[in-house]
């Protein structure tokens, strides 16, 4: 194809829409612009998704909670051989659908159980969404725009983090992605292609599966919206709507019979406690405001977002427009950013990830704004751009001052109560770094928008956003290093394996480590009143109803602090137990246990125990070894106690115990199990 002719120099904070009302081909690939093949271009963005998804992908252990759990339940999934049922701790888990835990626990057959074989569902998942991403914007808008949006979405902060968990918000994406470029297909072809209507509805089957009704709800709502905007609502009568809706069942029917069978309450949980509840109420406590997902959006799709969000400020002038069939591009990939983000803001739920699918549309818009950098013919660079370049100045000044401001008393206790020491003391030095990366990239950009034109301005401006958060990734390395390592249950595991006593029995004293399980490769006890430990509220659900059976007639109905003796009968549930039978169990038991408590409940736990011998201490939490039970033992009795600082153990906050009475032994089980 002839190469595109030069734009005229734009009016301010217009250019997305003037791009959007060039004529654009949607309906084949022919109409692809000049410059490299598709196969370089290809092999650049598996190379860039290789470097930030795939590279060190298991060097570091699972984080808490969401990792460890996530990888647990695949473990014990390719343990047991139930296919159907998710467990954690060996306690049935059906807060999420199946579908990614069967990616992983296949990837742990295939490749052995790792924190590399956990990830790699989620690094691929990413890696896929970076070609539809590009395959998209190479049907709207041709080669150059294509792989700029793939890179865009490469470098976005948001994918690469996400890309590198063991989390399910990478493959919803993947999902919904493909979803919405089989419509692509389907509405530019004339819904003449039956293959685009079943991949489209397999798509969304596939991602209720995964994450639950959202799957299908926010192609559905973004498909509908389009349409109603064209005002071509009628349009979606040429869908294969029975084909689709028997293609949907068949995806999504077969596994939900089938668990609904073994766990009759299921369908009452996810449909009504895990989706509705969850979207109209507070049930899943993470509440935000309305502008929850500014923040989410500015620093989750850095550096780019600044770019847009300004060059973006024309379609709010002109936004009558976009129903033009020649801005029907842009107008997709709008319908499809706003769905998502006022559906998440309204839904009384809220997480970053939610925002993850609204990456793609985003990426693409950012990528086709850029063709007016290149334009040869403007006498000066966008505004848009010589903006974004400021206003990447002010925030590098912001943070560059911050760790002056953090040094404030207020801000000092704040974080020491929320961030591990070790993390604290590398924070105020690599944001001052950070600050002096972002403001040398400001001056610079904004130096070559001043001097440069056409294609050099467009490749050197772009290829320096793009290289800012890899950047900034080798600056935080070090954090984010020592944030997992402090964080896992890794290195408590190691410990506890290589003891004499890696066979007996851990129970958290209202108190749990999710990745514990998976690092032990058995279950972990867990000493509760109500559940929420787990990071489960399925089990949570299911715990309050074996208490509530057990509960006597006269007791309230409001869960007892854990210090306060429960006046009931013992309740335990699997690896769970209440207090009473956690008391019974400290009478009873024949063999020693091991204890893992919270360091500010290290006293209440004592009294309970009467002896107990130091295995494990760390900034937040302990773990200590309870001898079996003696005949005679009087364990809950009254005893004075007194908290002194742990020596030798390179933590802050690590309490040991000291008694006046020689009536505890307190010797560390070996020198080599202190914690370095």
């Amino acid at each position: 194809m002839a190469r595109k002719k030069s734009l005229p120099s734009v009016k301010p904070w217009s250019e997305i829409t003037i791009l959007a009302t060039q004529p654009v081909a949607t309906s084949e690939p022919n109409h692809i612009d000049g410059g490299l093949p598709p196969a370089p271009h290809i092999l650049l963005l598996l190379l860039v998704a290789g470097l930030l998804f795939f590279a060190g992908l298991g060097r570091l252990p699972l984080l808490e909670p969401d990792e460890g759990r996530n990888a647990e339940v695949a473990r014990e999934m390719l343990l047991s051989g139930d296919w159907i049922t998710p467990h954690f701790n060996n306690l049935p888990y059906l807060d999420k659908p199946v579908a990614f835990f069967w990616l992983v626990a296949v990837a742990f057959r295939l490749l052995g159980v790792s924190e590399w074989a956990a990830r790699l569902p989620s690094a691929l998942m990413g890696l896929a969404t970076l070609l539809l991403t590009w395959h998209l914007a190479r049907r709207m808008f041709g080669n150059s725009t294509a792989l700029r949006a793939g890179v865009i979405v490469a470098t976005c902060p948001l994918v690469i983090a996400f890309a590198r968990l063991v989390i399910f918000d990478m493959t919803l994406a993947c999902l919904v992605t493909l979803a919405m470029l089989s419509f692509w297909y389907a509405d530019s072809g004339g819904y003449k292609r039956p293959w685009c209507d079943t991949l489209m509805f397999l798509a969304m089957g596939l991602a209720t599966i995964t994450k639950g009704p959202v799957g299908f709800l926010l192609p559905l709502l973004s498909i509908v919206t389009f349409q109603a905007m064209r005002g071509r609502l009628a349009e979606l009568k040429r869908l294969r709507w029975s084909l689709g809706m028997a293609v949907f069942l068949a995806s999504v029917l077969p596994w939900f019979i089938a668990v609904s069978l073994r766990n009759p309450d299921f369908p009452h949980y996810a449909l009504w406690q895990e989706s509705l509840q969850r979207f109209a109420t507070g049930h899943a406590h993470r509440r935000g405001s309305i502008l929850y997902y500014l923040p989410v959006y500015l620093g989750g799709f850095l550096p780019w977002s600044l770019f847009l969000l300004l060059a973006g400020l024309g379609l709010l002038k002109r936004w009558r427009e976009l129903r033009h069939e020649n801005q029907k591009p842009v107008l997709f990939l709008v319908s499809w950013t706003m769905v998502i983000l006022v559906f998440f803001t309204i839904s009384h739920s809220k997480l970053p990830g939610y925002f993850l699918p609204a990456i793609v549309p985003l990426s693409i818009l950012m990528a086709r704004v850029w063709e007016e950098v290149e334009a040869d013919g403007a006498c000066r660079a966008p505004r848009w751009l010589i903006a974004g370049f400021w206003c990447l100045l002010g925030i590098a000044v912001l943070i560059t001052v911050s760790p002056y401001i953090l040094r404030l008393p207020r801000f000092q206790t704040t974080l020491a109560g929320k961030i591990h020491p070790s993390v604290l003391g590398l924070f105020s030095h690599t944001l001052l770094m950070t600050g002096l990366i972002l403001l040398a990239l400001s001056v610079l950009g904004r130096n070559l928008a001043a001097r440069l034109r056409g294609r050099k301005l467009s490749l050197l401006t772009f290829v320096l956003l793009a290289a800012a958060v890899p950047v900034l990734i080798i600056r935080w390395r070090t954090v984010l290093v020592t944030y997992v390592v402090t964080s896992s249950s890794q290195r408590l595991a190691q410990r506890i394996l290589s003891s004499p006593d890696r066979n007996l029995e851990i129970y958290g004293y209202y108190y749990f480590r999710t990745s514990l399980p998976f690092y032990l490769r058995r279950r972990v006890g867990l000493v509760t009143t109500n559940g929420n430990e787990l990071t489960s509220n399925y089990i949570a659900s299911k715990w309050v109803e074996s208490r509530q059976r057990t509960r006597s007639p006269g007791q309230q109905s409001g869960p007892p602090a854990p210090s306060t003796p429960l006046p009931m009968g013992a309740v335990s549930m699997g690896p769970m137990m209440d207090g009473v039978a956690f008391d019974e169990l400290l009478r009873t038991s024949t063999k020693p246990l091991l204890v893992m408590v919270r360091n500010t409940h290290v006293g209440e736990m004592a009294q309970k125990a009467g002896r107990m011998e130091s295995l494990w201490g760390a900034w937040e939490y302990s773990v200590w070894r309870i001898p079996a039970a003696r005949p005679g033992d009087s364990r809950g009795g009254d005893r004075e106690w007194s908290m002194l600082p742990c020596l030798n153990r390179g933590t802050r906050n690590s309490p040991c115990l000291s008694r006046p009475a020689a009536q505890v032994s307190l010797t560390p089980l070996t020198a080599k199990l202190r914690n370095p």
